[in-house]
């Protein structure tokens, strides 16, 4: 009897603990991040790297000769310190620096320099041929059944042959735990 007892507990606890287990394994496992380290900024000689508040950026970043962009970029200067804006491809706009205009000059990657103060940004940009249309849309004749994006099973096999082979060892003590009871009953 006290076999008997002790069986059906185990079993009982296998049952109880056995989903927990199992949705615990489906969960994809988390990486801890890597700690982060300490970088420093480089020294100037009037301290550290303060006046280019936010870095230039130009919209769009390609375009043909002729064509309107426009500068993002956030800047922080001292008395009599200058800002402007050097490049290649591209003339900036007067009064201030919110847009510019595309030069007519060699297709290909150009580089567009904020000077702020005694601090610099730099951005890429290409400039595009001057005689080619813009590229047409292709459009592009589905095939087959629509795709709703919908699936059969999990996509990413986030556990769940591992879930199956859990439920499927609970069965296995579950069972055995009737099978030492029924044993245990009939000495």
């Amino acid at each position: 009897m006290k076999n008997t007892a002790v069986v059906a507990g185990v079993a009982a606890a296998f049952l109880v603990l056995a989903p927990t287990a199992a949705f615990a394994a489906a969960t994809p496992a988390t990486t801890p991040s890597a700690p982060a380290t300490a970088t420093t900024a480089p020294e100037y000689p009037d301290g550290p790297m303060t006046r280019v508040e936010k870095q230039l950026t130009v919209s769009p970043s390609k375009a043909r000769p002729g064509a309107r962009v426009s500068f993002d970029f956030g800047c922080s200067t001292w008395p009599n310190e200058t800002v402007s804006i050097r490049s290649a491809a591209i003339v900036p706009g007067k009064p201030g620096f919110a847009f510019g205009t595309v030069t007519n000059v060699k297709p290909g990657k150009y580089s567009v320099t904020l000077h702020c103060g005694i601090e610099t940004s730099t951005t890429s940009f290409e400039v595009l041929p001057a005689g080619n249309p813009a590229p047409k849309q292709v459009a592009k004749v589905p095939a087959g059944a629509p795709q709703t994006g919908g699936t059969d099973g999990p996509v990413d096999g986030s556990g769940a042959p591992l879930a199956a082979a859990a439920a499927m060892g609970v069965l296995a003590v579950g069972g055995s735990g009737l099978v030492l009871a029924r044993r245990a009953r009939r000495r």
